[in-house]
C-alpha cells in the first residue's frame, strides 16, 4: 500500500476516495449496471431492519459501515460529490423548518415562506462554517435532530433510513424513464438530494445509538476490504 493511502480519512471526500481505492475494480467487474449497484445499497439498508427488529444494537455499527461503503460505491459510480450534496441539502439548518438547532418537523409541520431563497442564502453566507469532516456532519445532525430522535426507538430511526432508500430507488427509476435533458437534470439532482438524505439518516441512527460513524467505518475499513483485508480488494466474488 502506498504511503498516501495510509493516512486515516477525515472528510466525506476522503472516505469517498478510500472506498474508490478499495472497491472500484471489483464493483466495475461485478456491478456493470448502475441499477444493480443501487439495488445492493438498498439490500444492505434493508438488512439493517432485522437488527433493529430484534434490537441487536451491537450489530448496528458494522452494518452501518457496510451501508456507508455501498453508498460511496453509488456516488462514485454516478459522479456525485457527497460532501457538496450534504451541504446543499443541510447548510447548517434543517432544510424544512430552517432551525439551527432542535428541529421541530417531527412534532409540527411549519410552513416557511421563501424557503428555497433562504436556503440559498444560508449556503452562501455560511460557506466558511460548513462541516469539514465526517464527524462534523454527524455533530451537525446531532444539533439539528437529537431533540426528536432521542425519544424514538432505534427501529423508528432505521425505518426512516429504509424509507430514504426507497426514495433513491424511485429517483433512479424515474431518471431512467426521462425523455428530455431538462427532466434528466431535474431527476439527477433529486437523486443527489435523496443520497444526501440517506447519509443524513445514517448520522441520525449513529447519534441515536451514541457511536461515532467515522470511527466505525475506519474500524472495519482501514483502507482495506473487510473480507480479504487487502487494499485494493482482491476478492474473486461479490461480497
Amino acid at each position: 500500500m502506498e504511503a498516501e493511502f495510509i493516512e486515516r480519512p477525515q472528510s466525506v471526500s476522503d472516505f469517498q476516495r478510500m472506498f474508490r481505492y478499495i472497491y472500484h475494480a471489483l464493483n466495475e467487474a461485478e456491478y456493470p449496471k448502475d441499477g444493480d449497484l443501487i439495488a445492493r445499497l438498498i439490500e444492505e439498508i434493508t438488512r439493517l431492519m432485522e437488527f433493529a427488529r430484534k434490537d441487536r444494537r451491537t450489530l448496528f455499527k458494522e452494518q452501518m459501515a457496510n451501508i456507508f461503503s455501498w453508498s460511496m460505491a453509488v456516488v462514485n459510480r454516478l459522479g456525485i460529490d457527497p460532501q457538496e450534496a450534504l451541504w446543499e441539502k443541510y447548510p447548517g439548518v434543517c432544510p424544512y423548518c430552517l432551525r439551527e438547532k432542535d428541529c421541530i418537523c417531527g412534532t409540527e409541520h411549519p410552513i416557511v415562506e421563501n424557503k428555497e431563497l433562504a436556503l440559498r442564502r444560508f449556503r452562501r453566507e455560511r460557506a466558511d462554517r460548513r462541516p469539514q469532516t465526517l464527524k462534523d456532519h454527524q455533530e451537525l445532525h446531532l444539533r439539528l435532530y437529537s431533540w426528536q430522535h432521542d425519544r424514538e426507538l432505534p427501529i423508528v430511526v432505521a425505518a426512516h433510513l429504509v424509507e430514504e432508500a426507497g426514495e433513491v430507488s424511485c429517483a433512479y427509476r424515474r431518471l431512467g424513464m426521462a425523455n428530455s435533458d431538462t427532466a434528466k437534470n431535474f431527476l439527477f439532482n433529486e437523486l443527489i438530494s435523496e443520497m444526501a438524505d440517506v447519509m443524513s439518516w445514517m448520522f441520525a441512527l449513529a447519534n441515536r445509538l451514541d457511536f461515532d460513524l467515522s470511527e466505525a467505518i475506519w474500524e472495519y475499513y482501514p483502507y482495506e476490504c473487510v473480507k480479504c483485508q487487502k487494499g485494493p480488494c482482491v476478492c474473486q466474488e461479490v461480497i
